[in-house]
């Protein structure tokens, strides 16, 4: 204050700290917690009993794929919610799979129906589902995480764990003197605990993910708790038990992990929690909702590659026919064969959302299950 009343500028640590927090200064929550990864197998070779009971798609609208993945034999999906199926004497069952972008349709869905995640969990064991993973993710909005620097604190011994492996990656480009547009974006992962086993954290620069495939985001960092087998059951179990998402997934966090600050001559498991760590695990913060991010069907992805990889090369043959006065382009696109698959997308990409069962498809903004009508005291009776 005595600086402030003579006219004094700060000093160059505290003007240091005031840069980063301006820097990172966001309207939005610091946190938001979501589901990220969901996978369900169920002890039953009737998919279409699973498609139409558990997750209740329009069977007309889900398209069949003669591949699959985990051993499975075929794949029906809507968008990126997939279901793969089996023979009879694999006793493989039905496997729901949702990776990122099918949690955020099966989103969709749910809020269409007036449903939330517990219900989907608690619907899938009441129907004999076994969870196979269950990924758990935390959006840092206000770059709480700095990743690099949580790297050096493990190298120098300032991380506190049960784990006893990780894995820093960075990413980025090497410069060369002929490069004209040089994007020095760098991405940096961290993986704590081994990837093999049952349970580990993965901690990655989402906005500089994001940049690289050319889209923008407002989530700095995202930590995800990546369970599998009895680890993901035993979430599941506690999530529906307690209906209190952030104890569930910063219990796990803070069981296994704490990032400190060395303090030379005291033991080291006495060292002080480290600052940003200790806000971002709950200290002085608001308390955290699962949020829901719902997404439409849509050809996003699809469009990025096409923009990206095939747009520049066909706008060269177009302007070549220009040059030669001729369609051959166009006739190519209007003429290409389009097989099953291909009619069975455009089936499920310009369908209404009236014939989507109780679907709620289109542009939708992150909604906290915490403001909806049916919050977690009501999902809880």
């Amino acid at each position: 204050m005595s600086r402030i009343e003579n006219g004094e500028s700060c000093s160059g640590g505290l003007q240091m700290h005031i840069d980063k927090l301006l820097n990172n200064w966001t309207d939005e929550p610091e946190l938001q917690m979501m589901i990220d990864y969901v996978r369900i197998r169920f002890p039953t070779n009737d998919i279409k009993r699973i498609v139409r009971e558990f997750l209740r798609l329009n069977e007309d609208l889900v398209g069949y794929d003669d591949r699959a993945a985990f051993g499975y034999v075929y794949t029906v999906s809507l968008g990126q919610i997939k279901v793969y199926g089996s023979t009879p004497d694999t006793k493989l069952g039905t496997l729901v799979e949702l990776r990122g972008q099918g949690c955020r349709q099966m989103e969709s869905i749910l809020l269409g129906r007036g449903e939330t995640w517990y219900d989907f969990l608690d619907q899938a064991l009441d129907r004999g589902g076994v969870i196979k993973r269950l990924d758990l993710a935390v959006n840092d909005m206000a770059n709480l995480l700095d990743i690099p620097n949580l790297i050096q604190k493990i190298r120098a011994n300032e991380c506190i764990s049960v784990m006893r492996e990780y894995q820093g990656i960075v990413s980025g480009h090497i410069f060369h003197e002929d490069d004209e547009d040089i994007d020095d974006e760098v991405g940096t992962t961290l993986y704590i605990g081994s990837t093999k086993s049952e349970l580990y954290f993965c901690l990655y620069e989402k906005a500089a993910e994001q940049h690289k495939k050319g889209l923008t985001t407002q989530i700095r960092n995202r930590f995800e708790v990546r369970l599998k087998n009895d680890r993901a059951a035993k979430a599941v179990e506690d999530l529906l038990c307690y209906r209190d998402e952030e104890k569930t997934i910063f219990g796990i966090i803070t069981r296994y992990l704490r990032f400190v600050d060395a303090r030379p001559g005291s033991p080291r498991l006495k060292w002080p929690t480290n600052k940003n760590w200790e806000r971002f695990v709950g200290h002085d913060r608001q308390p955290l909702r699962l949020t829901m991010a719902p997404v439409p069907l849509d050809l996003n992805r699809t469009r990025a590659w096409i923009d990206k990889q095939v747009a520049p090369m066909q706008r060269v043959l177009h302007e070549i026919d220009a040059y030669w006065g001729n369609q051959e382009t166009m006739n190519a696109i209007r003429h290409a064969p389009l097989t099953d698959k291909h009619r069975q997308l455009i089936d499920q990409y310009t369908v209404g959302a009236e014939q989507l069962e109780n679907g709620l498809f289109k542009e939708a903004t992150p909604e906290s299950e915490q403001s909806k009508k049916d919050d977690h005291a009501d999902q809880s009776k």
